[in-house]
């Protein structure tokens, strides 16, 4: 691959004018400034991606109708939308250990025997994780009280949402005869660890600020499955399967989707409401701010219509207080 050449704030305006972008919204002059003092240029750039190019003719590999004012919102919003995202990932990470410390203590584990069964499932990562813990000052103080005798309770408190993940399935594995799925289904938790995968990714990319909105343009892995879960909720709930099928068939979508059904699954209803409303106002109100930019791009624009109709659904639900 060839080596880009490095480029001041004049040439990156200048890059994005022999790429076809436009500044007529926005001029060179406020672009300069932006790109100076507000973000970078390949973060910014990367929203080019959602937009089309010529594929004949004189203009051929430059950006059909493409401003620079549509590169900034675009990127404006997916930073308030990383945002939300953290949010309730967080919220969804507490809730799951508030579910598992419950149904711990309806079992007969006396909440030791179990830490002992997960650090026998793999040791060398089990002390790698509790000593890079040691040096961590929010949980350097817990690791040395308890460091030889961990317990469920406070074992939780400093593990990573991975190995929370795997505690998760260890717990709901030895306990299959209390919280056997067909004989106690409001309680049964253990199907939920099928759900934290995709909450978790999503939480690692909206915490380390990568750019989510552009993987509406990617090619999924052939590997990539939706969650079924998820998307027979949605059916259920009105959306057409023929939609269904193509909207979460993008794992960025699956991903918000499972990580708003699983917050619905677990969060108390009052807390529902609240983070609900709070979305579909972003939804309603900020998204659509400067609609026109997004007139004539069909993939922006059948996402924000599926996503928003997933909110309805919850923020319905919610209201059932």
């Amino acid at each position: 691959m060839e080596r880009k050449q490095k480029l001041d704030v004049v040439g990156q305006v200048e890059h994005m004018k022999s790429k076809g972008i436009k500044f007529n919204i926005e001029d060179e002059n406020f672009a300069r400034d932006y790109l100076q003092n507000n973000t970078y240029y390949f973060k910014l750039k990367a929203y080019q991606k959602l937009y089309d190019t010529y594929k004949s003719g004189d203009n051929i590999g430059q950006y059909l109708n493409l401003e620079f004012a549509y590169l900034r919102d675009l990127a404006t919003i997916d930073s308030l939308l990383r945002k939300k995202i953290l949010s309730i990932a967080i919220d969804v990470e507490h809730y799951l250990k508030v579910k598992l410390l419950q149904d711990f203590n309806k079992s007969g584990e006396d909440g030791y025997g179990i830490i002992e069964a997960f650090k026998e499932s793999d040791p060398d990562h089990f002390e790698k994780e509790i000593k890079n813990k040691s040096y961590g000052r929010a949980c350097k103080d817990l690791v040395e009280k308890y460091k030889n005798d961990f317990a469920i309770w406070n074992f939780v408190e400093i593990i990573s949402f991975k190995d929370f993940q795997e505690l998760y399935k260890l717990f709901y594995s030895r306990n299959k005869e209390l919280f056997c799925f067909k004989k106690n289904k409001e309680n049964f938790k253990g199907e939920f660890f099928y759900l934290i995968t995709p909450v978790r990714l999503l939480r690692n990319a909206a915490a380390h600020n990568n750019c989510l909105l552009i993987d509406l343009v990617k090619t999924p892995d052939l590997c990539f499955q939706p969650e079924y879960t998820v998307c027979t909720f949605l059916g259920k709930n009105g959306i057409k399967n023929t939609t269904i099928n193509k909207q979460m068939s993008k794992p960025i979508i699956n991903d918000f989707c499972v990580l708003l059904y699983l917050y619905s699954q677990i969060a108390p209803k009052k807390a529902q409401k609240h983070t609900f409303e709070e979305l579909k106002d972003f939804f309603d109100v900020r998204i659509v701010k400067n609609k026109e930019y997004y007139k004539n791009n069909s993939t922006l624009q059948s996402a924000y219509d599926f996503t928003r109709k997933v909110i309805k659904i919850f923020c319905e639900s919610s209201q059932n207080v």
